[in-house]
């Protein structure tokens, strides 16, 4: 973004400002400088070039927040949940919850599948108002914790049961985590760093609104590996959360 690109895009701005495909951008440069450029590509690069880590919040609902400065978070393990749906829905105090529906669960949703599965997967947002508002929806972090606990309560019992239950342990909890750089993936990377482009050069137009600076965006993003402990870098408990499935 030197002053020359920039005075270009204000005198003459594309139709068009996206983050997804930085073309418009890459014309710009072109005609500024005589020099073809893939502007996504190089924006990545200097990302992981020139920072440590992508700092993001994962939601949950914990009545031990301390396990996670132990132990970090982890990535979904199918057998860790489904044992903990055991210990909460079929101890006796719920009507109808017996193993063979939570074996019916855990086959109907399939976590394991190789396609479309939930297993090996840990999520974020980089907005961490994803986590709390209406417009964000992802306040069922939050309110329930484990979205595949809920899944398997909700077949177990059924979704009213499983709201209450779910609702009387822990209370709602944001994580604030630096994932390193090494563990992002390049999609991720390109993606990101295409959403900043396209902030920064909205700015530069008092009626050019950035999508991807809306409340609307999405922020969401994942890593197929465990984060360790000190990539945690504090936490809070938000006093209200937007409840998507209320």
């Amino acid at each position: 973004m030197t002053e020359d690109v920039t005075a270009e895009f204000v005198r003459n701005p594309p139709e068009y400002v996206v983050s997804d495909d930085l073309g418009w951008l890459d014309e710009i440069v072109m005609r500024v400088t005589g020099t073809a450029v893939d502007m996504k590509e190089l924006v990545a690069t200097r990302l992981v070039r020139d920072y440590r880590a992508f700092r993001a919040a994962h939601g949950t609902r914990t009545d031990d927040v301390g396990q996670f400065y132990k132990r970090g978070l982890r990535i979904l393990r199918a057998g860790e949940v489904e044992d903990r749906a055991r210990a909460i829905f079929l101890g006796g105090a719920l009507g109808g919850a017996t193993e063979e529906r939570l074996a019916a669960a855990i086959d109907d949703i399939g976590a394991r599948r190789p396609e479309g599965g939930r297993e090996g997967v840990l999520y974020f947002c980089a907005d961490e108002r994803s986590l709390v508002t209406r417009t964000g929806g992802c306040g069922h972090y939050l309110v329930y914790g484990s979205e595949y606990l809920f899944c398997l309560g909700m077949r177990v019992v059924d979704r009213w049961e499983a709201k209450r239950v779910l609702k009387s342990i822990g209370r709602p909890t944001v994580l604030i985590c630096d994932i390193p750089m090494t563990l992002m993936r390049e999609r991720l990377i390109r993606e990101f760093g295409g959403m900043m482009v396209e902030r920064a050069f909205c700015e530069q137009l008092p009626d050019q609104e950035s999508h991807s600076g809306s409340p609307w965006a999405g922020t969401a993003l994942s890593i197929p590996d465990d984060l360790p402990s000190d990539c945690i870098v504090g936490h809070y408990h938000p006093a209200i959360v937007h409840d998507p499935l209320h």
